[in-house]
């Protein structure tokens, strides 16, 4: 998951940056961090982050000749 794909999910779920903090277990700090693109977080927190997206209804598109991306399950 990258960044963009982060704040587009969040987006498309409506979930504040708080919300996605309460669903994930994922710090307010690490957050706000890996949407501006100023660190990565570690891989528990980057699967934790993740999970809850998913788990909102989110399905992440991984790069198959369009480009990655984000949308809503159906």
């Amino acid at each position: 998951m990258t960044p963009r794909q982060c704040r587009a999910a969040r987006s498309l779920l409506g979930w504040t940056q708080q919300e996605l903090v309460e669903a994930s277990g994922v710090s307010m700090t690490s957050v706000r961090n890996f949407e501006r693109g100023a660190s990565q977080p570690i891989r528990a927190n980057l699967a934790a982050l993740k999970a809850a997206l998913e788990s909102g209804g989110i399905v992440f598109i991984e790069a198959n000749g369009g480009g990655i991306g984000v949308r809503l399950k159906d």
